[in-house]
């Protein structure tokens, strides 16, 4: 409250002095935005308030504003806090593309058990092949496959380790040559990239979501929010109390920034909109 009636006596008194308008910085509109869109927009924000030097003071105490080579404002303690959040909100937008993995998994296990059971089949039926290279083959590499039949109705995992087993035992002297003469190498090779990619992609999953265990996105955005409001609600009071080039270059700047991410947001949401409409 003292702070605010500061402020307000401020402006009061600065505009008894100067005849005109003030610009003043545009809401941003923060909550709309995505992780990634307000990752970058807090990025660039970071650029404009601090790359030239433009915000943290050189006084002993951090929480003191002083307006030596500090014409925002914003005193170290806000600067040095916003470049511990900056990272973490990073990290949270490179774990997003968890869901993508998981859907590729769906996908590979869905062409796996496909395969397994194309190839269990397959052999099963070639038992009872008119011709005799084939018949002959098919019960050798039937009787190796007899105990992997319905491995695909295992746990994901376990299904993995199977797999892997299962085509150990295909691998072994005398089979490739059976294998080629039942048609089903093909088949064999997709089986095996399929699953070497669904024991890659898991064991990235479970990296991410260990990583994972980082402050939620929401919480770290809060804390954002909030260092945000309070740099640029003084940099708007030094832009009216003590205007400077560099006070007026800031608030120019941060209100073409928010213009442009919000037009790129416009944008995103607009393709969305139109995309679901065509698949309507």
């Amino acid at each position: 409250d003292t702070k605010c009636s500061k402020i307000d006596h401020i402006i009061a008194t600065q505009k008894k002095k100067i005849v005109g308008t003030y610009t003043k910085i545009k809401p941003a509109g923060l909550t709309k935005l995505n992780n990634a869109e307000y990752t970058n927009f807090m990025n660039a924000f970071y650029r404009l308030a601090f790359a030239a030097g433009g915000g943290g003071g050189d006084s002993e105490s951090p929480d003191e504003i002083s307006l030596d080579n500090n014409p925002l404002g914003i005193t170290d303690a806000q600067k040095t806090a916003f470049e511990k959040e900056l990272p973490l909100m990073t990290d949270l937008v490179n774990q997003s593309h968890i869901s993508d993995e998981t859907a590729q998994l769906l996908d590979l296990d869905k062409q796996r058990d496909d395969l397994v059971v194309y190839l269990t089949t397959s052999v099963s039926q070639m038992r009872k092949s008119p011709i005799e290279a084939q018949r002959t083959a098919a019960q050798t590499v039937y009787n190796i496959i007899k105990p992997y039949i319905g491995i695909y109705k295992s746990a994901n995992q376990q299904e993995t380790a199977q797999i892997q087993g299962l085509l150990l035992d295909l691998d072994k002297e005398g089979v490739p040559a059976l294998i080629q003469t039942l048609g089903l190498k093909e088949i064999l090779d997709s089986l095996r990239a399929a699953n070497d990619e669904y024991a890659k992609l898991t064991a990235q999953r479970t990296g991410n979501r260990a990583a994972s265990i980082k402050e939620a996105s929401a919480v770290v955005r809060l804390r954002m929010d909030d260092l945000y409001d309070d740099m640029t609600t003084i940099a708007f009071v030094q832009s009216v109390a003590a205007p400077t080039a560099e006070t007026a270059r800031f608030v120019n700047e941060l209100n073409a920034l928010i213009d442009e991410t919000t037009a790129l947001y416009n944008q995103r949401v607009g393709a969305a909109k139109a995309a679901a409409k065509r698949k309507e």
